[in-house]
């Protein structure tokens, strides 16, 4: 056991704790170079995750935009349901009346007039039944509106 020395054994220690250190440094290189990948990696996914939320944004903004444009419509339709099933009023129903008397006297007063009315009205009817079709009538529709109404007022005043 001469040849085992102090020294020998220090040597030897020495080469194995310098081993060591080299791979241990070796192990934290690449565990820092794992970790660098990950936290690139982590940064990519969530840019695609912030974009992805971004376009979902975007549609879910159009939908909704879509769907408050449609509940507007819906309202302003069910208004002009409303309206329109609406029963006329006592100056509507008293315009009417007045009208009609007014065609009574005349069929009293004008033999000739009874004729002369048929006519007219079946000449009227051809041309509401004409204006309600096709695109030239509707097109007159929309530039040339119809006679203003004549209230029973002035039909009264009219008689005086």
């Amino acid at each position: 056991m001469d040849t085992f020395s102090f020294s020998s054994l220090l040597i030897g220690l020495g080469v194995g704790v310098l081993l060591c250190i080299v791979i241990w440094i070796q192990g934290r290189l690449r565990m820092n170079m794992k970790i660098k990948s990950y936290v690139e990696e982590n940064a990519q996914l969530k840019n695609h995750l912030n974009t992805q939320m971004n376009i979902s944004a975007k549609g879910n903004q159009a939908v909704q935009n879509d769907l408050n444009d449609q509940r507007k419509m819906i309202d302003n339709l069910k208004s002009t349901i409303s309206s329109l099933k609406e029963k006329p009023g006592r100056d509507k129903l008293h315009v009417l009346y007045v009208y009609d008397k007014a065609i009574h006297i005349m069929f009293e007063k004008h033999p000739g007039f009874a004729t002369m009315w048929a006519g007219v009205l079946k000449e009227a009817e051809t041309e509401i039944e004409k204006a309600e079709t096709g695109i030239l009538p509707l097109i007159k529709k929309v530039f040339k509106p119809g006679p203003p109404m004549v209230s029973a007022k002035s039909i009264e005043s009219d008689k005086d």
